[in-house]
């Protein structure tokens, strides 16, 4: 759905889905519904049963469809909807979100205002409480991804700030940006594949914008569950690749008794309080044999930083704040 205002930046909108028909009106509507109106949707199949793409195709026959063969995961998916986009900013959008009616507008204004910017986040709630789910990223001196404004009231973050990621939910890259560091990593599938993304733009030294009043509306983890095994297996194998692909060996010498006592911690939860032995432990043992592709891309990563050591250390979120946070949450 494109304007005929040509000097109003194109925007393409990736929705990845797997069986999710029941989630894509309201996903699909909140678009239709935009101030800003230059935009492209393109909707990637995930070999769903549930007729989702016939239906996308007969009620709302503007959005691009490409129907895949196998589940390519979030990461493949949003690769192949990647390929065929042409807009200079990138939306990412999972199909269990919906966006306010000023979402492309505010994040299209904000990524003009600095060509420094190379993403902006949203102020994610939780659909149906007054709780956030994520206004952006920080890193631990453990180098995890963590939610900023997680379960905190929707009245809290109302400023724009710079943070050091976005949630993928409902985030706008520039498209320049991923050309100088790269989409995401197809070899994540899902989860972490936002936080790899994320770290490698803060390393090189890209903005991201915090856009306090563009809201989105997530209902969390309606895909594959909080806890469920897919979830676990994909957690606890990505984060370990995270780490070893990113974060520059000094400070991964300096801070590993910090990642020591992550590890830890991530097994009393997932091993001991919910009793995910088996996902648990095939996803280090995959993480394990993944270490030399891990270390392979990680040359080209390296070669990419641009923060310089004191940069990163004065971001980092110290790990005993951030365990006592997910003690205080229940959550891993």
């Amino acid at each position: 759905m494109t304007s005929l205002l040509k000097s109003s930046p194109l925007v393409s909108i990736i929705i990845v889905n797997w069986n999710g028909l029941h989630l894509l009106d309201a996903c699909i509507s909140s678009l239709l519904a935009q101030t800003y109106k230059n935009f492209e949707v393109i909707l990637v199949d995930n070999s769903s049963h549930d007729n989702s793409v016939a239906y996308v195709n007969q009620a709302y026959p503007f959005v691009i469809t490409e129907s895949l063969d196998t589940n390519r995961g979030f990461t493949g998916g949003n690769i192949v909807g990647y390929r065929i986009s042409r807009g200079d900013f990138i939306v990412l959008l999972n199909n269990d979100a919906c966006l306010c009616d000023r979402w492309l507008e505010l994040m299209v204004d904000a990524m003009e205002s600095d060509p420094r910017i190379g993403s902006c986040s949203a102020k994610i709630l939780i659909e149906g409480t007054d709780l956030i789910d994520s206004v952006g990223d920080v890193f631990t001196t453990a180098f995890t991804g963590t939610k900023l404004g997680e379960h905190q009231n929707t009245n809290c973050y109302n400023e724009p700030v710079y943070v050091s990621g976005a949630c993928a939910a409902a985030v706008m890259y520039r498209r320049s940006m991923l050309q100088d560091i790269g989409f995401l990593d197809n070899d994540f599938f899902l989860n972490h594949e936002d936080t790899d993304l994320n770290m490698r733009s803060w390393l090189a030294g890209w903005k991201c914008l915090f856009v306090p009043d563009a809201v989105a509306f997530h209902k969390v983890s309606a895909s594959i569950g909080t806890l469920s095994d897919t979830a676990v297996y994909y957690f606890t194998r990505n984060n370990v690749w995270v780490w070893i692909k990113n974060v520059p060996f000094l400070l991964m010498l300096k801070y590993l008794p910090h990642r020591v006592v992550y590890e830890i911690s991530l097994f009393v939860f997932f091993c001991i309080m919910q009793k995910k032995w088996k996902p648990y432990l095939r996803g280090k043992r995959d993480a394990l044999l993944g270490v030399p592709a891990m270390l392979n891309k990680r040359k080209q990563i390296q070669g990419l930083v641009r923060l310089h050591t004191d940069e990163i250390e004065k971001s980092l979120v110290p790990i005993t704040s951030y365990l006592l946070k997910r003690v205080k949450n229940g959550v891993a």
